[in-house]
């Protein structure tokens, strides 16, 4: 599928918006750890859900886009990039799935709630890394 020129930023346009969910959730799910503050936990959990909706699109442009600019061509970045993009839709989907069966895992002190706070970081941090990868063709 090539991609006409005027399409060609839609992964850059689109990833954008997912990256910003994840450091946000987490921001939001550590003021909820401090404050208590249901509010905070919910809108961390929305932020998760808004960056997995958007992942499919964000990861089949940059697909496209690898294959049409790049020539589908496998480099150490690249590589990275596709493994990275894979370990962050797990990590989200196992995130959602375990808020949803258990609406209160965020509860602080508890190990499940330690747990998916350490799934969300560990989540932001495949996103970071995915936008630090990806700043190195800009």
């Amino acid at each position: 599928m090539k991609l006409d020129k005027s399409l060609v930023h839609l992964h850059h346009i689109s990833s954008h918006f997912t990256s910003a969910m994840y450091p946000a959730a987490s921001i939001l799910l550590t003021i909820f750890i401090v404050t208590g503050a249901r509010r905070f936990e919910q809108a961390a959990f929305y932020c998760i859900v808004f960056g997995v909706l958007a992942g499919p699109f964000v990861y089949a442009s940059g697909v496209i886009d690898w294959k049409n600019r790049f020539k589908a061509r496998h480099t150490r970045i690249f590589d990275h990039k596709l493994v990275t993009g894979v370990i962050l839709l797990l990590l989200s989907v196992v995130i959602i799935t375990s808020r949803i069966v258990f609406p209160d895992i965020a509860i602080a002190g508890t190990t499940a709630g330690w747990g998916y706070l350490a799934l969300v970081y560990a989540a932001t941090a495949a996103a970071a890394y995915l936008g630090h990868l990806g700043s190195k063709f800009i």
